[in-house]
């Protein structure tokens, strides 16, 4: 399942227009079900956010987008999808990689003793122990190349990575950077 697909440039113009957030809950309630305030809310704020990354001419236009992207055999959904192809910096061929971006509106968080994949922050009003974001991507990507051959046999790169674009980390030893 699939919520919103389009190329770079397309996503690009659809923020622009103001449209983009009425065209993902238009899809999303069509494939899925009813959006809540919250999620809503969550696409106008973090999809301004990714305009601003994407902004930049060293992401060519023709790079895919995906947003909310159903992880296979799950009821987990990715929050971003960047595709698109490398070229190493060596004579070898190019290669396809999707880059796995987990978005938080998170503004601080703080680690779970004897947890390593664990964090307690605010969500859902009221501070809770949840998934560590930089883990939830890695796990969808570990669940995406164990059930889709296709990445598996075209060798695909997944590369899993969070992005808290509200986050203000306390330097080095903030707990969002630990190694656990």
């Amino acid at each position: 399942m699939l919520v919103y697909q389009a190329t770079k440039s397309e996503f690009m113009d659809d923020v622009e227009h103001d449209v983009l957030v009425q065209n993902i809950t238009r899809l999303f309630e069509q494939r899925v079900h009813r959006t809540s305030p919250g999620e809503v809310r969550s696409w106008q704020n973090s999809m301004q956010h990714m305009y601003k990354v994407l902004n930049s001419p060293d992401i060519p236009d023709s790079c895919g987008i995906a947003i909310e992207f159903g992880v296979p055999y799950t009821n987990s959904r990715i929050d971003f999808l960047l595709t698109g192809s490398a070229a190493p910096e060596t004579p070898e061929p190019t290669y396809d990689e999707a880059v796995i971006i987990e978005l938080k509106q998170w503004e601080e968080l703080e680690a779970v003793d004897g947890k390593d994949d664990l964090v307690r922050t605010f969500v859902g009003k009221g501070n809770r122990v949840v998934t560590h974001p930089s883990y939830q991507a890695w796990s969808y990507a570990r669940m995406i190349e164990d059930y889709n051959e296709a990445v598996r046999k075209e060798r695909i790169v997944l590369l899993p990575c969070a992005y808290l674009h509200n986050y203000h980390a306390a330097g080095n030893a903030d707990p969002l950077f630990e190694s656990r």
